[in-house]
């Protein structure tokens, strides 16, 4: 008899009450199958999309707020990713999968569910060296006589900034600057170096190595090596030959080395040391008639150059997001050179004379000579920055631009009109209500009660806020406030993947910002039933409120944030979120590898906030020198010549001083004198 049919019996005989028998058989049935299960289980380890489909399971009942639910398909996946966990080489994404897992896990204790017993797997790295399939007869195939060489791929000794004689590949290795660039040059390098057919270009070793083309360690699986050898590519007539072929399957199977200079640099360029670019450290103040890269330049390349020049797959691999990555350059090399406007690329490309390849922007009407000689004078200045920083977006740069040629009232009527566009970004199929008080802008997926009780909280933390830092009739934010309250956690990060970009780090749970013509607070709603509660949501709005309000004037985001919690400690000096904060600090610091980082802009988020707050604390003078720096933004000093003005010396001097001065009292206090005292300032 087989299972199904002793199952249709076991039902026809329930039915009848015949109960006494059958039950041992029962019993020993399910710990048959049980056992059955297991064993294949163990032989058998459940798929990726098994797993997979139990992780997308748990997100969607995230999303429909039932935790509960969410954790039965974490489990499933779980104990999926447990048999992995003893493997010799688990599946490539398994490690990916319990990161994944992780954040699930931290998101159902977010909204309040069960995650006792949810204990997740260590997986192994996937090995570095993968195995080695037998030597073929055909010669195509062949492994070449040296031993590979197993390594990820790395970048030959020196670097970009090395010095010394020209790269050269490993002792009878495969080069790729001297044999494997040229050769995807010579046949691939019209459509998909120089073009974009087909939504694939490589322009660089990093975007070659970025498409998932190339299989490191197994040149004979790898697509790029499929698509050639099946003569799919390349098209139009030419043939790669076996000797090719074979020299990439070689070059793929040592580990697919990099000996170049700059692994970002264009394939043509690929062996030759390009020199840094020069990117503007910061702001500078313009002279009379002088063209203002924010209002001027910046709105030109946003508009005309965006869509085709951003940061997924930028056309030319070039890059407008930022100043920054326009300076980098491209497959052509930088388009800018500082100080000579008619040599650069970006000049000629626009002008259409003396270039390879089309005018630009393609597919438009050609910019008319007036702005064309706008942006050359630009460079003919030296390409500075007038707002903000180089890694700002220049979206960003030129809402700051236009803003400064707004009047008050403008600005504000065109930010509230804006702010709408910011939420749908967050959370597209929400429609949240919003409070509206005088320049401030609440709005958010909360109750209206609620978001009306918010609004009021907010109202008396600007007017905190504005004691401390402006006088007169002057403004504490030109053209306003928007405030982004968000009801649940998942919402805010939401906020943070699709607005900002990033997965929002575990604990952060406020920051304030710049998304085009908005100057923004971003917080997870707070309680506001008890008067411990208020007084913590008085510190929270008054630290957005004050941190938008030095964004605004150009302060470094790093100086913004700390300026914030200056303020906030001040306004809510006895709420439970401030002593945290004054706890927090000295904890942040001491964790630091090198304190200067936060002046760079390079440390975390959260440790950026806690340090930075105490530093300001520190050298504020009780708020005065605070509103004095206010005061020199407002007329227009960049941040670095108003900050020395005020606190006598340079950000990273006075920050590098107070953090050496705060690491040695620690240290004295705890009697361990053996902290990084000489790292503060380097």
């Amino acid at each position: 008899m087989n299972l199904g049919t002793f199952c249709g019996c076991w039902r026809v005989s329930s039915r009848k009450d015949h109960s006494a028998w059958w039950l041992p058989l029962v019993v020993l049935l399910g710990g048959w199958v049980a056992w059955t299960s297991a064993a294949a289980w163990a032989d058998d380890p459940p798929s990726l999309a098994t797993v997979k489909a139990h992780l997308d399971k748990a997100r969607a009942a995230l999303d429909a707020e039932r935790p509960a639910a969410a954790r039965e398909h974490l489990v499933a996946a779980v104990s999926g990713l447990v048999e992995w966990e003893g493997m010799e080489n688990p599946p490539p994404t398994a490690r990916s999968m319990v990161e994944r897992a992780r954040g699930l896990r931290d998101d159902i204790e977010l909204q309040g569910g069960d995650i006792e017993g949810i204990e997740l797997p260590a997986i192994k790295s996937a090995p570095r060296t993968p195995a080695r399939r037998p030597a073929r007869k055909d010669p195509e195939l062949a492994m070449p006589k040296g031993k590979p060489t197993g390594r990820a791929p790395a970048v030959a000794k020196g670097g970009a900034t090395g010095k010394g004689s020209e790269p050269k590949p490993q002792a009878g290795g495969v080069s790729f600057v001297g044999q494997v660039a040229p050769m995807l040059l010579r046949h691939c390098g019209g459509c998909h170096v120089a073009g974009k057919k087909g939504d694939f270009q490589f322009t660089s070793f990093e975007t070659l190595m970025k498409s998932g083309f190339v299989q490191t360690g197994t040149g004979a699986d790898s697509r790029l090596v499929e698509v050639i050898r099946t003569g799919d590519m390349p098209r139009g007539g030419g043939k790669v030959s076996a000797e090719e072929s074979a020299l990439l399957v070689r070059w793929i199977d040592e580990g697919a080395v990099f000996d170049g200079s700059d692994p970002l640099a264009a394939l043509q360029n690929a062996g030759r040391p390009q020199p840094p670019p020069v990117v503007p450290t910061g702001p500078v103040a313009l002279k009379p008639g002088d063209v203002s890269f924010a209002f001027e330049v910046a709105p030109i390349l946003v508009k005309q150059c965006g869509g085709c020049h951003d940061a997924t797959q930028p056309d030319g691999n070039l890059s407008m997001v930022s100043l920054e990555t326009l300076l980098r350059g491209g497959a052509t090399g930088a388009p800018i050179i500082a100080g000579e406007g008619a040599a650069s690329l970006l000049i000629r490309k626009l002008k259409g004379k003396e270039i390879d390849g089309q005018q630009m922007p393609l597919s438009k009407p050609p910019l008319s000579d007036e702005v064309i000689e706008a942006i050359e004078k630009w460079i003919d200045q030296g390409a500075a920055l007038d707002l903000l920083t180089a890694q700002t977006s220049l979206e960003t740069v030129a809402a700051a631009g236009r803003a400064r040629s707004l009047s008050h009232e403008e600005l504000l009527a065109a930010r509230f009109d804006a702010a709408d566009a910011v939420w749908r970004r967050a959370i597209a199929d929400e429609e949240p209500a919003s409070v509206t008080r005088g320049t401030l802008r609440v709005i958010g997926n909360l109750p209206e009660s609620k978001l009306e009780r918010l609004a009021d909280a907010a109202e008396k933390a600007m007017t905190a806020v504005e004691s401390q830092l402006v006088a007169g009739d002057v403004p504490l934010i030109k053209g306003g406030i928007v405030l982004l309250a968000f009801d649940k956690p998942y919402d805010y990060s939401d906020f943070w993947i699709n607005v900002l970009g990033d997965e929002r780090p575990k604990g952060m749970e406020s920051r304030p910002g710049m998304s085009g013509d908005v100057i923004y607070g971003s917080f997870i709603a707070p309680a506001l039933d008890t008067a411990e509660a208020r007084a913590d949501t008085l510190a929270l709005l008054a630290e957005e409120i004050a941190a938008a309000a030095f964004l605004s004037r150009g302060a470094p985001e790093w100086f913004a944030v700390g300026a914030g919690r200056a303020v906030a400690t001040k306004t809510a000096a006895k709420s439970a979120v401030a002593k945290g904060w004054r706890s927090e600090s000295t904890q942040r610091l001491q964790n630091l590898r090198r304190p200067a980082a936060i002046v760079e802009g390079l440390a975390d988020p959260a440790s950026t906030a806690a340090v930075s707050g105490a530093f300001v604390i520190a050298v504020g003078g009780g708020g005065g020198r605070l509103k004095a720096l206010a005061e020199r933004l407002d007329d227009a000093i960049p941040f670095d010549a108003a900050f020395a003005e005020v606190f006598q010396g340079s950000p990273e001097a006075v920050f590098g001083a107070w953090a050496e001065k705060e690491l040695t009292r620690q240290g004295e206090k705890r009697g361990d004198s053996k902290k990084r005292v000489g790292n503060a300032g380097r």
